[in-house]
């Protein structure tokens, strides 16, 4: 059963799709999706809604919702900032956690690009998340403020407040917010099994990134396993590499918390 919800985060309404197995017993595990940067709880070929229900299929609730300024949420793109999602991914935490179909004690996290770092920065503060998992996931912030922050950017930043970006109004707070945020120490800090998934051909999010993942929670000691899907892009934009990471995925999620 797939029922469209809606959650507060800071006194606004956060909007999302909750998919329910319709045959269970007792409670059962949960996903939350976090997208990415620009994204919505659908997200690119329509990813998060089969990601959601090959999860359900297999006995999962999952959440996939918009972050406030996204989407179909409240507030405005142009006051959005990582710290603002964080708080929403915290609170749709709260929200499946307190749900009578789920059990609050295996309630993973999976994100996407921009969504995979504030993912990592979730899974460093909240110790009860047992399973995580990073689709290309930005690592380093600063490095990727620094690819958008173009001349024009610059200007539009100096004289509007705020710089366009595909159409989006992206504020000043966003760029002040990000680089207060180190997602690699962040993670070192979880107590989830991390699966990190990322196409050798991004050209959004470098692959290397997620070997920085990957060498942080080796260093801590943390259960990671690394997976590079060959020739795949940004947000696995093919059949046969969409296929291979739902696939993965899913096997991920069913192993460590079912």
């Amino acid at each position: 059963m797939e029922t469209p919800v809606v959650f507060q985060s800071q006194r606004q309404a956060v909007v999302g799709m909750l998919h329910v197995p319709d045959r269970r017993k007792g409670r059962v595990p949960g996903v939350v999706l976090l997208h990415g940067f620009t994204g919505t709880k659908v997200e690119s070929h329509r990813m998060f809604v089969k990601m959601a229900r090959v999860l359900c299929g297999a006995g999962m609730v999952v959440l996939r919702f918009d972050f406030r300024g996204s989407g179909d949420s409240a507030g405005e793109f142009s006051t959005m900032t990582i710290g603002g999602e964080l708080q929403d991914a915290r609170a749709a935490m709260r929200f499946m956690r307190a749900r009578p179909e789920v059990d609050p004690r295996r309630v993973g996290v999976l994100g996407l690009s921009m969504g995979g770092m504030v993912a990592a920065l979730l899974l460093g503060e909240d110790k009860r998340i047992p399973v995580g998992v990073l689709w290309a996931a930005v690592a380093d912030p600063r490095k990727q403020v620094a690819r958008k922050m173009t001349p024009e950017a610059r200007k539009q930043l100096k004289q509007l407040g705020c710089a366009d970006y595909g159409g989006h109004a992206v504020g000043r707070g966003f760029f002040d917010d990000i680089v207060k945020h180190e997602p690699l120490k962040a993670i070192q800090r979880t107590a989830a099994a991390v699966l990190v998934v990322h196409g050798d051909q991004d050209e959004t999010v470098p692959v290397r990134a997620s070997a920085d993942y990957e060498k942080a929670l080796k260093k801590a000691g943390r259960a990671v396993i690394r997976h590079v899907v060959p020739g795949a892009s940004h947000t696995f934009a093919a059949l046969s590499w969409e296929t291979e990471v739902l696939g993965l995925t899913m096997e991920w999620f069913r192993c460590n918390l079912l």
